[in-house]
């Protein structure tokens, strides 16, 4: 007899099977941390975060939400974006990112409490070290979660539909996502304050130097990286 078609419950075990292992999860959970603390760091020197976090920011700075709760509810729209441009290619798999969304969201409340004891600087060069920082962070993490092949984040799930339903190359889908998400979050707060909030030069600053340093990340990590994830 021909095998009947996997149902959604075996194809969702299968999927878990093939991708989770402790040492996998670990290195994800790792990178999306150092993330976190990449964007609480930026977010301390009061110059502006990532692209893709400069919505929830901008909305936490409006609203008095916490950061980490504007984060999570921003993923989430994301991956409802993503069924509805491609709903026959959102594998079950997929919906683990709205758990992952939590999980990021929580990280960046989490780092906001380790981060609160470091002083807010009050001269632009000190800002600007901040944001060095914070650029190291941010790319040490991308680089881990990326490499650990688990899931991407909402924001790369976007980039990645858009990428697979215009045949647009996914690095120029990144460009148009990261300038439409930070228009987005000047739009919000031009309309209700009346000024800039969350969109400075350290947005500019992480869109242009992430990718570059983590080209040196990924020489110096990449093998310990894949002999740690093949053990």
């Amino acid at each position: 007899m021909a095998s009947k078609k996997m149902g959604f419950k075996e194809q969702f075990q299968e999927e878990i099977l093939k991708k989770l292992s402790l040492r996998r999860l670990l290195i994800y959970c790792t990178g999306l941390f150092l993330i976190a603390i990449g964007i609480s760091i930026s977010a301390r020197s009061s110059l502006g975060v990532s692209p893709v976090n400069s919505i929830p920011y901008t909305v936490s700075l409006i609203s008095g939400l916490e950061q980490g709760l504007c984060t999570t509810g921003f993923f989430i729209i994301l991956i409802f974006i993503q069924f509805i441009l491609s709903p026959k290619d959102f594998s079950l798999f997929s919906f683990l990112q709205i758990i992952c969304s939590f999980i990021f969201g929580w990280f960046v409340t989490l780092a906001n409490l380790c981060t609160f004891f470091i002083p807010r600087p009050e001269h632009y060069p000190v800002q600007i070290l901040y944001i060095i920082i914070s650029l190291f962070f941010v790319a040490l993490g991308v680089y881990l979660y990326v490499n650990s092949d688990f899931l991407p984040l909402p924001s790369e799930g976007v980039m990645l539909v858009l990428s697979r339903k215009t045949n647009i190359a996914f690095h120029i889908c990144k460009i148009i996502f990261d300038c439409s998400v930070v228009a987005g979050a000047a739009v919000i707060s031009l309309l209700t304050t009346g000024t800039l909030l969350g969109v400075r030069e350290g947005t500019i600053l992480a869109a242009v130097f992430v990718g570059i340093i983590i080209k040196p990340i990924s020489k110096c990590l990449t093998k310990w990286l894949k002999a740690f994830l093949a053990n």
